[in-house]
């Protein structure tokens, strides 16, 4: 298990969600960064989020759908 983190640089928390490394993870990331062209989001996997406190406070989704949108309602 890992975890996909995206940081919006301009708001002060991250968004996380519990993942299985592998296709769904890799095209989850494309999709992102394809729906947000020239948009400044970091994307991160990790395996133990709270390793990165550079990232805290981490909200979680429970879904990939849940989690993608919530990406992009925050650069709305």
């Amino acid at each position: 298990m890992c975890y996909l983190i995206a940081k919006n640089n301009q708001s002060g928390s991250s968004l996380a969600i519990q993942m299985m490394h592998g296709k769904e993870l890799a095209k989850l990331k494309q999709k992102l960064l394809s729906d947000l062209p020239g948009e400044e989001i970091q994307l991160l996997t990790v395996s133990r989020p709270s390793a990165y406190t550079e990232y805290e406070p981490f909200c979680f989704m429970d879904t990939p759908d849940h989690f993608a949108q919530e990406v992009k309602n925050s650069f709305s």
